[in-house]
């Protein structure tokens, strides 16, 4: 099997949009998003604002910085802020505001309105989740109970062939910040509520997930997030003989290089077999290797794990968007490095040597 971080552009033809194209990322700039989030080619989503639809197609490149952003109906809101990694609408009066941010392990989708009546109605989403060509699916539904807290129901979940769904158990839950203050600028965070639903997307190894969620504040104000988020994790679990063969890792460096690790397993081992695209180091170690470009900011660390019933696991860890943004990209939400680039691997041990390729 070989995995790429392949770029599957979202295909806007026929739709009446207006897109708000951005600069192309020029060579050298940093990746936002690691390979996982990148191979996307971003999503699609059409929330139900002040009930008038409105569908927001995200594009990413093929290093996961945002190349383009397009609306319909197209003059619904106004582009105000812009970067690689993020852009930002607001309506002429400044009582909706949309931001796209894709970062990390994340891509998200937000929208804040004046109150949760103006995000109440039912929405859709769809990606291709995992590079495959062919896009997955989900219909939502945002409400409140008879209480007044938010609620969200994913509804029909149509995943693209060979990809499996689960949904999660997120269920509403009321927050109190514990740092809310008495004052009259805290009000609006002293007291709210939060709903949440979400569910597991997994092929050949990988999973990423689909989280759609609801806030509102105590002044009532609310907003709602589509985020996808995903680990550059694969487990594939079987014997000797179906986990061999030849297997491809890619990503691309912080200068937007794209590169790629070789490998294979054989006789209880995983081993590396090459790199292409920049320079790799190679680190050998029990039943597994670590190769590393870029300082460590973008590396594959692969191990076979023999089980009690004489099956194997496979556990190939990629890292990469670690370029120095506000949330690492290696592991993608939750997985952070640490505080260096070199804590991020498997731990040393004697005997063990690097190597560069």
């Amino acid at each position: 099997m070989t995995h790429h971080a392949i770029r599957v552009p979202l295909r806007l033809s026929g739709l009446a949009v207006a897109a708000f194209l951005l600069a192309a990322t020029p060579a050298g700039v940093a990746a936002t998003t690691n390979a996982p989030i990148a191979q996307t080619g971003g999503m699609t989503a059409t929330l139900p604002l002040l009930g008038t639809p409105l569908t927001v197609a995200v594009t990413l490149d093929s290093i996961g910085n945002i190349s383009g952003v397009a609306l319909n109906p197209s003059t619904a809101l106004s582009k105000t802020k812009s970067g690689d990694d993020f852009v930002k609408f607001t309506n002429s009066g400044g009582t909706v505001k949309v931001t796209v941010k894709a970062i990390g392990g994340r891509l998200s989708i937000k929208a804040r309105t004046k109150t949760l009546s103006d995000l109440g109605g039912s929405g859709t989403w769809s990606a291709d989740v995992f590079g495959t060509g062919a896009k997955s699916t989900a219909s939502y539904t945002i409400g409140k109970d008879p209480s007044g807290k938010p609620t969200v129901v994913i509804g029909a979940v149509h995943p693209a062939a060979g990809v499996a769904w689960k949904l999660g158990p997120f269920v509403a839950t009321k927050v109190t910040p514990s740092t809310a203050k008495s004052g009259a600028a805290d009000k609006g965070k002293a007291k709210g509520a939060h709903a949440a639903a979400d569910g597991t997307f997994s092929w050949q190894g990988f999973t990423k997930s689909l989280t759609i969620s609801v806030n509102v504040a105590g002044d009532g104000t609310a907003s709602m997030a589509i985020t996808l988020s995903g680990r550059d994790a694969q487990k594939l679990n079987g014997t000797l003989a179906s986990l061999a063969g030849a297997r491809t890792w890619s990503a691309h460096t912080c200068a937007g290089t794209a590169v790629s690790v070789k490998y294979h397993v054989a006789n209880g081992t995983v081993v590396y077999d090459g790199a292409t695209g920049a320079a790799a180091t190679e680190k050998a170690f029990g039943t597994g290797f670590m190769a590393s470009f870029d300082k460590n900011r973008v590396a594959l660390f692969a191990s076979l794990v023999r089980q009690p019933d004489g099956t194997y696991s496979l556990f190939v860890h990629g890292r990469s968007g670690d370029c120095g943004h506000r949330q690492p990209g290696g592991f993608g939400p939750g997985h952070r490095s640490g505080g260096g680039h070199g804590q991020w691997g498997p731990p040393a041990k004697p005997g063990s040597k690097s190597k560069s390729h």
